[in-house]
């Protein structure tokens, strides 16, 4: 061994020889120690979401696309039409909110449910429930079940079309209820519990059976009238009445002499309470999802001619019944339609296509919940013109009113799917309010 080795041994140094062909230059050049704790570091997290970024996102691109075009390809279970409403009238005037809701009083809170439309009769008040069921009210506090139309089981959707839900009803000069079904027809029914159908709701009309009945009314002694809100949707669909905004409603008239019955009014845009006027002359006709009421003349000159009566409403009007002032009450649904800074109706009535590709994502039913809740009812004279209004701005007592019954001294509101009748006594409304 030489020298020179033995000293390098010595301080602990091994040298390598370079190949033979190979240069020493490549020795030259060893890793410095703080290069080489740099490559040995791990990636940051920010390192490895830039890597990756860029796949991450055109997956994402590809997967709204891939989305927008199974939503485009699906069937839509409506066909929407363009509707464009008026300018929202202001909540002022006649129309400002108050409190007047909320100091109605619950009544046989529990014990009924959907008391939609009622009447007064030898001082009981008589209405038909979501169970299918025609009930006797009697001094607020008891309830006695006089009929059932349909067959159990009853209570869910799923069975309410055999099950029955009775909606409109009226007095009859004799003494007894006339009463729509929205599935089974049109019926006159004894207080004692007896009942005859008048028309069954398989009648067909133009090809369309009674698919949703919802108000009945008759002329003394003459000819019934009776709405069919959509030949399409029944009424646990309703929503999707509200949502297609088509006119598939009509109004039908049926003569008990005769047997014969037929369309009156084609083309309505979801017909719901009719009421005929004082002097027989015309009837009144509430077009929710137009948020008008017409005025169709079915005696005199004018008869089979159709006028607004009144338009613009600020919310659904259902039911439409007189006021004890010789004017009419209406009840009305969804009043947040039409308010606050962004009317939701109003938008969407012009957007069809948007409401025919929503219908594909979300259930009616399911937006509908979300709405804020607002209680109204409004007076109208006999001339159309907006009285007064009384509201629940919040919905905790009252948040929507099928139909006002005016006895004199209270009004009892109906609703088509609240747990309790409720009642407001004219004393308890401020005197500030009756007249606005």
């Amino acid at each position: 061994m030489s020298d020179d080795s033995k000293v390098r041994q010595r301080k602990g140094v091994e040298e390598i020889s370079p190949k033979a062909g190979t240069t020493g230059s490549s020795s030259k050049n060893p890793q410095t120690p703080w290069q080489s704790r740099l490559r040995k570091r791990p990636p940051t997290c920010w390192e490895q979401f830039g890597k990756y970024f860029w796949w991450l996102l055109y997956l994402g691109i590809l997967i709204i696309i891939i989305g927008i075009v199974v939503v485009l390809r699906m069937d839509s279970p409506i066909k929407p039409r363009f509707l464009q409403l008026p300018t929202p009238r202001p909540l002022t005037g006649a129309l400002e909110p108050n409190n007047v809701l909320q100091k109605a009083k619950r009544l046989f809170e529990g014990e009924i449910i959907g008391p939609e439309s009622l009447v007064l009769l030898e001082g009981k008040i008589y209405t038909g429930t979501y169970d299918g069921k025609i009930v006797r009210l009697e001094n607020d506090n008891k309830l006695t079940v006089i009929a059932k139309l349909g067959e159990e089981p009853c209570g869910t959707p799923e069975n309410e079309h055999t099950c029955g839900r009775p909606l409109g009803l009226q007095v009859s000069e004799h003494g007894t209820l006339y009463v729509i079904d929205a599935y089974l027809g049109v019926y006159e029914v004894n207080v004692t519990g007896e009942f005859t159908q008048l028309v069954p709701a398989s009648r067909t009309y133009m090809g369309h059976s009674i698919r949703f009945g919802n108000d009945v009314t008759r002329l003394p002694g003459g000819d019934f009238f009776f709405t069919d809100s959509d030949f399409k949707w029944e009424r646990r669909e309703f929503p999707y009445i509200m949502i297609e905004t088509s006119p598939n409603g009509r109004l039908m008239w049926f003569n008990p002499k005769t047997r014969f019955s037929n369309v009156a009014l084609f083309d309505l845009y979801f017909p719901n309470g009719i009421q005929i006027s004082p002097d027989q002359q015309f009837m009144l006709i509430c077009e929710s999802s137009a948020y008008r009421i017409l005025k169709y003349y079915i005696q005199g000159d004018k008869a089979g001619n159709k006028e607004i009566f009144v338009d613009n409403l600020p919310g659904l009007p259902d039911n439409i019944r007189p006021s004890k002032s010789g004017g009419y009450w209406v009840g009305i649904h969804f009043a947040a339609l039409r308010n606050g800074p962004y009317p939701i109706a109003d938008f969407l009535g012009m957007r069809p296509m948007l409401r025919k590709q929503l219908m594909k994502l979300f259930s009616p039913h399911f937006l509908l919940q979300y709405l804020p809740k607002h209680g109204m009812i409004i007076e109208l004279s006999k001339d159309g013109e907006i009285i007064r209004s009384f509201h629940d701005p919040t919905g905790e007592v009252i948040d929507s009113v099928s139909e006002v019954l005016d006895t004199g001294d209270a009004l009892y509101l109906g609703s088509y799917k609240a747990p309790y009748l409720a009642k407001l006594n004219y004393k308890d409304i401020p005197a500030k309010v009756v007249g606005q």
